[in-house]
């Protein structure tokens, strides 16, 4: 039963668009670690096989620019935040919303329909998805910064509110399970950390010589960090329990 019941969270991942996406880019990953240098023929098989899913991607992608769009329109372009955050969420959405029309401009120049080089583009995407992320880092640390100011909060209520027996009154619980939340908040913000740094990590290395450690990772140490980053991905949205069938 209980193989079951994973075989159907599986099937269900697989059958949304984002949970597909992951796999598929769980692959390149696997691939460019198992690729290496490409020194073998065993190696440059696994080497096409990480861009064969890679370009996958990308034309999947040309259909993401209004997805995206009505997102960022759900959030109000990240307005709705207040102080440093609304700045930090407005960045996000922008870089976010622009990523897609680099990309497809690219796409479209190393393909011949569009006439122009593509080198330009892929470097603006890059730069662009570098930002976002360490955006987002920021955005975490922000965060991890605001849920442990509140769970000290909460901590010192509980023991304020506890009696003079000693026991936790029913105010006393309700904190506890607050805590637990902001536990579990914490630990997804700190999975997102992880894998927005590991993604950081392969973004700044594909830049051109002379940026921080770019050109200096081996494709299969960049391997190593989107495996990372993409096994983060899919656990964090992995469905919690599966309909019976």
């Amino acid at each position: 039963m209980a193989l079951v019941k994973s075989l159907v969270s599986l099937v269900n991942v697989l059958e949304t668009y984002r949970g597909r996406d992951r796999f598929i880019r769980w692959i390149t990953y696997a691939g460019m670690y198992m690729g290496g240098d490409g020194k073998t023929p065993a190696q440059v098989k696994w080497r096409t096989l990480s861009a064969e899913m890679g370009a996958c991607r990308v034309i999947l992608r040309l259909f993401d620019d209004l997805p995206m769009f009505l997102f960022n329109l759900s959030k109000g372009f990240g307005f709705k935040e207040k102080g440093i955050m609304q700045i930090l969420e407005v960045l996000s959405s922008l870089l976010n919303q622009a990523f897609y029309p680099s990309e497809h401009i690219a796409w479209l120049r190393q393909k011949k329909i569009l006439d122009g080089l593509p080198t330009p583009m892929l470097l603006v995407g890059l730069f662009i998805w570098a930002v976002s992320l360490l955006v987002e880092i920021i955005k975490g640390l922000l965060k991890l910064r605001g849920l442990a100011m509140l769970a000290l909060k909460l901590k010192k209520q509980r023991q304020l509110d506890k009696d003079g027996s000693g026991q936790g009154s029913s105010q006393n619980a309700e904190i506890k399970d607050n805590l637990k939340k902001l536990a579990s908040e914490r630990r997804d913000v700190l999975l997102l950390l992880a894998h927005s740094c590991c993604d950081l990590v392969n973004a700044v290395s594909w830049m051109p010589p002379g940026i921080l450690w770019s050109q200096k990772l081996s494709p299969a140490t960049n391997g190593v960090f989107g495996l990372i980053a993409t096994t983060i991905m899919l656990y964090r949205n992995w469905p919690t329990t599966a309909p019976t069938v």
